[in-house]
């Protein structure tokens, strides 16, 4: 008998094999679905890259899926939804999915006569049945206690509610929330072939600079001011972000009034919400009264999709709730408000010959795209400005999809600028179009270029200090602080611990008082040569920053979640997933600190492409309107 253990505590003792549904330990009994999602995480992967290509191709009433979600103006929604999005922050369902596939080819291996389910989980129930019936396996499903994490009272109420209830809530919310940033009269924009426009986020801004009427975004590095000295204009178009730093609406609009008074220095701001009007809701509402019709004429067909090839397993049961957010619920109406927001934006806005944007490849993203081209505007640049994860899907997608034509093809860019060499290969394993691809330096790491070297190792016998690095799931940091708080008595009692938040989440020191937390708010690069050790969570993507500046990094890999960090793979960096595991690796600090020291001098030049002098960016501006010679931008490992 095998038993599949979807439960918080350990499996029993048993004669059986084990299969954990959480968690990332194994032994000789019990085996780990998200251990062997990430041992064959290549082939899985593709996969399901492959499966959402098909999905989206599936042919229903002689049209594809694609062709069903067309919206007026040519944009099809399917590039909207959170099953292309592939986020597993805003999809934890894409987890459950690899877990399944996982799972049936673990079963083809093992071959278990029979299989019982230990689990709260009605859909696993759901899936994990069909696929025992399918390939002959007895199974049960033995009901465990609900074990759900704590909630406020508004979310439970929330999450009870309806798609289409939730829906109407979210656009209640955004207008009261949203609503104030459409006042401010929108700046006088640039124009002509020297105006360069950027679509951003208002979030990693340098308080002092901002506060004295400065634009500085540590997103874009010294990108603005390369292209000031070069008589470039710069127009911004801008996602509000709630921050420590600008926490407010009304602080946000005073910012970009400051930065206005001085457009030809600072360039010319405004918020995405400043388009909104009544008329934008009501095409909202609209087009997402027409999509919940297609939705149910759709509803009895599409699930036959939902099975991958060559798998007998449905991954309907866990993604059907990704399939109705998408369609019907909170998440429709928040794109078809993108979809308004950025044809109205670039109806007003002069014509731009170059564009650039943060590309995370988030759905608002081909909004923004289909607007641009929509409204005839120049060439348009995707910037991969942070790490590319191999568990972030976001980044990833089926060639297939990235070479269609014809009606209702993905919107993308022209070209997608990428950082350094980690970024290219990334792109390369999923067979991303080289054409498509230029290397430029590393706006938000060029502090790596002017770090020394580390000539002595890290860590001091009997203690050290521990960088806590914040992450932007509140839980997450909370998560990593008590698993600390639990490794304490293990631990000498000069360890210091000083904690730098995510900007999306702010720490109280005093709710950790066994910690003696410092609390500091620098920028990570000007703090990390004080530190011994970091430690963070598998979605920061500051771990990579430490370990190239020699700092020995501990990550925190989470019991429901894939290894998302982006420094798997980097040669030193200790994953944890227990107090224990803490305590072992700080009292390894002097001999571990060595030997990330070697590593990672060794690694820093080649993961991201740093200058200073920003060469290759140089060559992107002076690039002719009419021509994309990606030779020109070719680095030194091409």
């Amino acid at each position: 008998m095998l038993r599949v253990w979807d439960r918080p505590d350990e499996p029993a003792p048993t004669t059986g094999q084990v299969y954990c549904w959480s968690g990332h330990a194994a032994d000789g009994q019990t085996r780990s679905l998200l251990r062997y999602v990430d041992e064959h995480g290549s082939r899985l992967r593709q996969t399901y890259l492959e499966w959402i290509h098909d999905l989206g191709e599936t042919r229903i009433e002689e049209q594809r899926v694609i062709d069903h979600l067309a919206l007026k103006g040519g944009l099809s929604y399917w590039w909207m939804t959170l099953l292309v999005e592939q986020s597993p922050w805003k999809s934890p369902a894409i987890v459950d999915a690899l877990r399944l596939l996982a799972l049936e080819e673990m079963l083809r291996e093992d071959q278990p006569a029979s299989l019982v389910l230990v689990s709260s989980d009605p859909r696993l129930d759901e899936a994990i049945g069909d696929l025992c019936r399918r390939m002959g396996i007895a199974y049960s499903w033995q009901r465990a206690p609900v074990s759900a994490p704590p909630v406020s009272s508004a979310e439970r109420w929330y999450r009870a509610l309806p798609h289409s209830v939730q829906a109407v809530v979210s656009l209640a919310r955004h207008l009261v929330r949203r609503w104030p940033l459409s006042r401010p009269a929108r700046p006088r924009w640039f124009g002509g072939d020297a105006a360069w426009f950027f679509c951003s986020y208002f979030i990693h801004l340098d308080r002092g600079a901002g506060q004295a009427g400065r634009f500085v975004s540590r997103q874009w590095g010294g990108l603005p001011d390369l292209l000031r000295a070069s008589g470039r204009a710069t127009n911004w178009l801008q996602h509000f972000l709630i921050s420590d730093v600008v926490p407010t609406v009304d602080m946000a609009m005073a910012w970009v009034a400051r930065f206005n008074a001085h457009r030809e220095r600072e360039g010319a701001h405004a918020f995405v919400d400043s388009f909104l009007s009544w008329r934008i809701v009501w095409r909202a509402v609209r087009n997402w009264l027409r999509l919940a019709r297609v939705a149910t004429r759709l509803r009895s067909s599409i699930r036959q999709a939902f099975r991958p090839a060559g798998f007998q397993v449905s991954l309907w049961p866990v993604m059907r709730d990704d399939w109705h957010r998408s369609l019907r619920g909170s998440a429709a109406m928040e794109n078809l408000l993108w979809v308004g927001l950025f044809d109205q934006a670039f109806r007003e806005i002069p014509h731009q010959e170059r564009g650039v944007y943060l590309n995370e490849n988030q759905g608002w993203e081909r909004a923004f795209v289909q607007a641009w081209r929509t409204h005839g505007h120049g060439r348009l640049i995707a910037v991969a400005h942070a790490t590319v994860r191999f568990w972030d899907l976001r980044y990833f997608t089926d060639v297939r999809t990235l070479t269609s034509e014809g009606d209702h093809a993905l919107p993308q860019p022209d070209v997608v600028v990428v950082n350094g060499r980690a970024a290219i290969e990334a792109y390369r394993s999923v067979s991303f179009p080289e054409e498509r691809m230029v290397e430029c330096e590393a706006l938000r790491y060029g502090y790596l270029a002017d770090l020394p070297r580390v000539t002595r190792p890290r860590g001091r016998v009997g203690g050290g200090r521990v960088l806590i690095l914040g992450d932007f799931q509140p839980a997450a940091t909370t998560q990593m602080l008590r698993m600390l708080e639990q490794a304490l008595p293990q631990l000498p009692e000069s360890m210091e611990f000083t904690m730098k938040p995510h900007p999306n989440f702010a720490v109280v020191a005093d709710d950790f008082p066994s910690l003696r937390l410092s609390v500091v708010e620098s920028p990570v690069q000007d703090i990390l040569p004080e530190f011994d050790v970091a430690f963070c969570g598998a979605s920061t993507s500051a771990s990579v920053d430490a370990y190239l500046a020699s700092v020995p990094v501990m990550v925190m890999l989470d019991d429901a979640m894939l290894n998302v960090s982006p420094a798997r793979g980097l040669t030193g960096v200790r994953f944890v997933c227990s107090s224990a595991d803490i305590a072992a690796a700080l009292c390894d600090l002097p001999a571990w600190s060595q030997q990330v020291a070697e590593s990672a001098q060794a690694t820093r030049p080649a993961y991201f492409c740093v200058d200073p002098a920003l060469p290759k960016w140089r060559a992107l501006i002076a690039w002719p309107l009419d021509v994309c010679d990606h030779s020109l931008l070719r680095g030194p490992h091409d």
